[in-house]
């Protein structure tokens, strides 16, 4: 074979090799700290979902309210056209 061709299939091998044993250290590495990740967001989580669902509460509610104020408005006005519809039967 050709020293050109030979020279470019070891530096092959090697950036091949190297770029192997760098993902394998870095799943490693990884691996080692997802436990310690998982165990802090665990312990932060309960803190954020009580505040999250302590939000959504107060919006359920803001819209509960506004919900049964346009109801109230609507009942307002379906009375006042009852009562206007009477009036103008009467006539």
């Amino acid at each position: 074979m050709d020293h050109d061709v030979m020279v470019f299939a070891q530096v092959a091998v090697v950036v091949v090799g190297l770029v192997g044993s760098l993902a394998g250290i870095t799943v490693l590495f990884v691996r080692a700290l997802h436990p310690k990740r998982l165990a802090q967001s665990l312990s932060r989580q309960p803190d954020a979902h009580a505040a999250q669902l302590e939000q959504l509460q107060q919006s359920v509610d803001a819209i509960a309210l506004e919900v049964e104020r346009i109801a109230e408005a609507q009942r307002f006005s379906a009375k006042l056209l009852a009562e206007r519809g009477e009036s103008l039967g009467t006539r």
